[in-house]
């Protein structure tokens, strides 16, 4: 069964008020025709009539706290007078005698109602008011008698427990008692009068009851009680200070106070914008206004009783305005008008939150003063109403932001007290929805009633009733659970009860009549609504579907419910009755002049034909059925789901252990089935299914997602021919990532290069005659043959772990792709092989990216853990000093229980965390890539130009060249693909042609690319300078065209490995790291370049998140950007000038920080000797002197000035003072 969630029921058809008992049962209703009960069914009592006397016509009813016992307001016209009389009654449903009691009659009453807490009326106190629905103690009244008027009060019981005279209350004459409001305390008994432009406290059992004026403003706005009955918090309208206009104070008043005393206002006398209490009542948030020009800077405050602040750091959010709402929990949410949303412990602290959470109104100032919040359940959720409906939750420090009916318009909108559900009217259909926030049901929404004017809803709080005031009609909703229906045809009948259980009587057959001795019953709707069908013009429609075609209706037959309607025919459209016995949905619709519209639908009614009787027919159908259980799970449920994994096999089960049991028990002769047939069927598709999966990568990957086939996909996989056939495309998507990462490298290729290795770990190999450890690898081998060969090695138990260790350049991905392509190869040629797997190095958890990565192999998780676990797979990691793994990380996962079996493959800069996290491996090998040597040179050269003469001038050689002679690749790279530009050639040079020959391959211009080049330079200064992160934000970035045209020309590439074709990236990243660095250190240069002092090199040599990025430059190994500074930074006489000034600044204000040993150490190798024999002939040198012979030492060559700079700026960076460094 489906249908319609709820079905209204009407309880008034005309103009009503509808006020909840409180109890979840009944409700009031007070409309033209008097009050009477309504329960959540919609029975109404009395059944006819009212339960006051007629011509009373009643103005309010406010109920009390004793449900079914509630206060009327009244006026009544006596025959003999014109004059209207005002009385008070009180009503009590509970007792045999419910009809009305006349508490009090006088010339006028009026009802003083209580001020509203809570959203909106926190931020707008001068709204007008709801219809009152809370139950209350106490009635507050004034009445007058005679001339003169009274404030009093009346209990549940009608007694009047108070009453005096107005004018203690000083001069009414101008006052308008309509607008008075009363905030009641403790029992109800006293309260807090506000009268306009005057605050009172009342205490009705006190000898003087009446005690104020306790504050006079132009207009007191908001009473907030406090945990204290005889203190509040009020807001109030004051004249300003410098003009004439009204500010908005906060002040905290006692009602011990002298009359008429100025209580001074709180927080300086800034102005308020809202006030939200903690459920305590004993601290106060307070927003202030946003209104520069009146000094009121905005942001938040937390004051208690006394209105002491108790935010030790001053306001939060200063310079936003905001909007607060308190949650039950005692947590407060924070929105600002630019989309931010912040969840706050209620001391202040940001429990979770970001900015551009929300999409809120765009209409400016109107728009966010429009938002309403309202508290869920007892949590700290919230929902938020800007025009669309949010709902706001906390998950892991931020904040999702769950739009509800798809973000649509909302008119009115109202929660059930458990937070679990929300009722909405669209703005754009006019229909009210109803919308679940459970877990299991989230934002799942259904329809409710058609357009029409819904004032209010009243949610009962079991999620399957509610009332609705509304106009022209109201209404009660009842679930469809209580909902039954009726088709009666000749020969059979279909029902359905209230129970929701669905009976067949008899056979329903096509072509079949309605039931000729009761027409109308047979065709019917047992619901509460069904009394007042005639009389709001209810019609019925019935109506039978064939699923497979849903463009036309089987048959139809529509029932009118009206008085002397005409009775009901069933019509079919079938164009031939001979179809077998075949299941249709069949619908009960039913709609009326009021605006109901509600469907219940059975589905699968089977209705009959001499077909099926044939016992070939219904063994071949009941073949099908078993089948499609069988496979359709399996095709269509989603992989992940546990119920995927059993369905298929447990309805294969039931139908050959059911159909074998039917067969022995003599009932298949009942049915007309042949099960042996059935069973055969059965076992036969299970073979079929094993076959197919042998030679069908596709069928293998369906059935590893299910039981009992998943647990012999492990063994499958064991089979080489089965794993070339599984894996091969998984293999062809690597080839073509790899080909994808050389491109986005400028067309890299790869050249063998000398490696240093260093072998180790628990479980090395021992020789048999020494017992030393030996290597597993040859003598001579190339490089990435012999890691390819760690790697893979034959024998599982001398596989090991490989980490590529060097400073940035020299080659590391290059010989990392060529490794992970041999062993692709490796493993089209002998499949016993493991696979690597690239994982993205975003995330913090390896075996996380390592199954993300695997997804594109569609084999369930539980496989893959499998696979891992047997050492099918090398997890591939490229640039772990850039990533977002942690050596900690890394650890945990080589201690763990895949660290003894799962080999990994890894790049890194150097690092003393990721190689003691590798060293915790069974076994090791960590290879350090050389610089290339003249030799080298020459086929790196050949590799990438051919046998181009002078493809490499000397200068650019020179360049490319350190102090020892060898060679950076990718600066001999660079060089190779973009030439090193015309007149003087370095390494700023190379870049920079790196750069604009990249540009200018997408036609970028020359005037375009400087413009570009000068961007980027400050680009950079903005993210990696400060925050030193190389990953770039690209998708919804405010700066994604320029990016775009970076990325474009190969600047900047994807960082997502698992990018598919025509999607844009998250995050991009440069397409080698030391262009970052050297787009850095220009864009330090050119804003900093005319200041007298650059103090920020200090920060570029020596801080963490640029000392871990480290390259090998002319003065050695040490923070790329650094020597990128260096490079880029001019005059050199005015570099050299500074990086002295800072060296001796240093020796004499950090003699007692610095130690001998290590200055000596700070000098470069080659200059060591003349150094020791410098002080060996000054004798005994303090620190600070030693510094600054070093600084002369090093002083003739501006690259060994620089790394001297660059290390001691490391060993005193712990001691440096923060506003020296930042910079720039």
């Amino acid at each position: 069964m489906s249908g319609s969630t709820f079905w209204p029921v009407p309880v008034a058809s005309t103009k009503a008020n509808l006020i909840p008992f409180g109890d979840g049962m009944h409700a009031w209703v007070m409309g033209e025709d008097g009050v009477h009960v309504v329960d959540r069914e919609g029975l109404r009592t009395p059944v006819q009539g009212s339960l006051l006397e007629t011509g009373i016509q009643t103005s309010e009813l406010v109920q009390s706290l004793q449900p079914g016992r509630a206060w009327v307001l009244s006026h009544v016209v006596d025959r003999g007078s014109p004059v209207a009389k005002a009385r008070l009654y009180v009503l009590d449903i509970t007792q045999e005698s419910s009809g009305g009691r006349v508490v009090l009659e006088s010339d006028r009453i009026v009802h003083l109602r209580e001020q509203p807490a809570g959203s909106p009326h926190d931020v707008h106190p001068d709204l007008p008011l709801d219809p009152d629905w809370e139950p209350h103690a106490f009635l507050w009244l004034v009445f007058s008698r005679s001339g003169s008027r009274f404030l009093g009060t009346v209990d549940a019981g009608g007694n009047i427990t108070f009453s005096i005279s107005l004018g203690v209350l000083g001069d009414l004459r101008t006052e308008d008692v309509e607008n008075w409001l009363v905030t009641p305390v403790g029992d109800g008994s006293r309260a807090w009068l506000k009268m306009g432009a005057r605050l009172f406290f009342i205490d009705t059992r006190a000898a003087s009851p009446v005690k104020g004026p306790l504050l006079r403003a132009e207009r007191i706005l908001r009473v907030v009680t406090t945990s204290h009955e005889t203190r509040a918090w009020v807001m109030a309208d004051v004249n300003s200070r410098t003009d004439s206009r009204l500010a908005r104070r906060l002040y905290s008043v006692s009602a011990n106070a002298p009359a008429d005393g100025v209580p001074a206002p709180l927080l300086d006398g800034v102005e308020v914008r809202q006030l939200v209490p903690s459920p305590e009542g004993d601290r106060l948030w307070v927003v202030e206004a946003l209104s520069p020009e009146d000094g009121n800077s905005g942001g938040l405050h937390l004051v208690d009783i006394q209105g002491r602040r108790l935010l030790p750091r001053g306001p939060l959010f200063s310079g936003n305005k905001l909007l607060v709402s308190m949650t039950r929990s005692g947590r407060v949410w924070l929105v600002t008008r630019t989309g931010g949303a912040y969840l706050l412990e209620d001391d202040g602290r940001i429990l979770a939150g970001q900015e551009g959470v929300l999409s809120l109104p765009d209409d400016s100032e109107k728009g966010f003063e429009e938002i309403l919040t309202h508290p869920l359940g007892t949590g700290d959720e919230v929902l938020l109403w800007a025009r669309g409906v949010f709902h706001l939750r906390a998950r892991g420090g931020l904040v999702r932001a769950a739009a509800l009916l798809g973000g649509m318009e909302v008119r009115s909108l109202d929660v059930e007290s458990n937070g679990q559900r929300a009722w909405l009217q669209s703005n754009e259909d006019g229909n009210l929805y109803f919308v679940s926030l459970t877990e299991d049901r989230y934002l799942e929404a259904h329809f409710v009633l058609k357009s029409y004017r819904v004032w209010f809803v009243f949610p009962v709080g079991d999620g399957m009733h509610a009332w609705i005031q509304a106009v022209p009609a109201s209404f009660a909703c009842v679930p469809i659970t209580g909902v039954g229906a009726g088709l009666a045809l000749k020969g059979g009948a279909l029902r359905v009860g209230r129970d929701r259980q669905v009976s067949i009587q008899g056979w329903l057959k096509h072509w079949a009549p309605l039931h000729t001795d009761a027409v109308e019953e047979g065709v019917d709707l047992d619901w509460p609504g069904r009394s007042l069908a005639a009389r709001s013009g209810g019609v019925m429609d019935v109506t039978i579907w064939d699923a497979h075609r849903p463009e036309s209706p089987v048959a139809q037959v529509t029932r009118s419910y009206r008085e002397e309607a005409p009775p009901p025919r069933l019509n079919w459209y079938l164009p031939n009755p001979l179809l077998g016995e075949h299941p249709y949905d069949v619908s009960f619709e039913y709609h009326d002049e009021l605006g109901t519209s509600s469907r219940l639908v059975v589905h699968g009614v089977h209705f009959t034909a001499p077909l099926l009787e044939q016992r070939w027919f219904r063994t071949a159908l009941a073949c099908l059925v078993a089948t499609l259980f069988f496979v359709v799970p399996m095709v269509l449920l989603p992989r992940t789901r546990l119920i995927r994994q059993w369905v298929p096999f447990s309805t294969w089960l039931v139908n050959v252990l059911g159909g074998g049991g039917l067969a022995l028990s003599g009932v298949a002769r009942d049915l007309r089935i042949h099960f042996p047939v059935l069973v055969g069927v059965l076992c036969a598709e299970m073979i079929l299914c094993l076959v197919a999966g042998a030679f069908s990568p596709a069928v293998f990957r369906l059935l590893a997602c299910t039981k009992p086939f998943q647990w012999l996909v492990p063994l499958g996989l064991e089979l080489p021919a089965t794993r070339r056939r599984i894996f091969g495309d998984y293999v062809r998507h690597m080839h073509r990532k790899l080909e994808t990462s050389r491109r986005q490298s400028n067309d890299e290729r790869f050249v063998s290069m000398p490696v240093d290795f260093l072998e180790g770990g628990t479980s090395f190999p021992l020789h048999e005659d020494t017992g030393q450890r030996a290597s597993c690898l040859p003598d001579s081998w190339e490089p990435a043959e012999g890691i390819f060969l760690c790697l893979t090695h034959p024998e599982p138990r001398h596989r090991g772990s490989v980490l590529i260790e060097s400073a940035g350049g020299r080659g590391k991905s290059a010989l990392l792709r060529e490794v992970v392509r041999l062993m692709l190869v490796g493993f089209e040629k002998n499949p016993s092989l493991p696979l690597p797997v690239l994982c993205d190095s975003r995330s913090r958890d390896l075996e996380d990216a390592a199954f993300q990565a695997l997804e594109v192999n569609p084999l369930p998780r539980e496989v893959h853990e499998a696979l891992l676990l047997r050492g099918d797979y090398v997890l591939v990691v490229d640039g772990l000093t850039e990533s977002a793994l942690s050596a900690e990380a890394l650890r945990g996962f080589v201690e763990g229980k895949y660290g003894e079996v799962v080999r990994l493959l890894l790049t890194s800069r150097r690092h003393l965390g990721f190689q003691q996290a590798l060293e915790a491996s069974p076994r090791w090998l960590r290879a350090e890539p050389r610089r290339l040597d003249e030799q080298v040179l020459a086929r790196f050269v050949s590799a990438y130009a051919g046998q181009e003469e002078g493809a490499l001038s000397g200068e650019v050689k020179r360049a490319c060249q350190g102090p020892d002679g060898t060679y950076l690749p990718i600066l001999v790279r660079l060089a190779l693909l973009f030439g090193g530009g015309s007149g003087r050639c370095g390494v700023a040079e190379l870049y920079e042609s790196a750069f604009r020959g990249l540009l200018r391959r997408s036609t970028v211009s020359g005037e375009e690319d400087t413009e570009l080049l000068s961007w980027a330079g400050d680009f950079c200064l903005r993210t990696y300078w400060a925050n030193g992160i190389h990953l770039l934000r690209y998708r919804d970035s405010p700066e994604q065209e320029k990016l775009q045209r970076l990325l474009k020309a190969g600047v900047l590439i994807p960082a997502d490995l698992n990018l598919k074709g025509g999607q844009t990236p998250a995050q991009v990243c440069f397409f080698h790291d030391s262009m970052q660095s050297y787009l850095t250190a220009r864009g330090l240069f050119a804003r900093a370049y005319t200041a007298e002092t650059w103090d920020f090199l200090w920060r570029a040599a020596a801080s963490p998140i640029f000392a871990t990025s480290q390259s090998e430059f002319d003065s050695g190994s040490g923070s790329e950007l650094f020597q990128m500074c260096l490079q880029v930074f001019g005059p050199e006489q005015k570099l050299r000038h500074e990086l002295r000034r800072q060296l001796l600044e240093w020796a004499q204000t950090h003699d007692e920080d610095l130690m001998k040993r290590d200055l000596v150490e700070a000098v470069p190798e080659e200059l060591r000797p003349r150094m020791r024999a410098i002080m060996a002939s000054n004798g005994e040198l303090s620190p600070s002197s030693t510094l600054r012979l070093a600084t002369e030492v090093c002083s003739e060559n501006l690259q060994r000035l620089g790394s001297l700079y660059m290390r001691v700026a490391s060993l005193l960076w712990p001691f440096r003072r923060p506003e020296r460094t930042q910079g720039a």
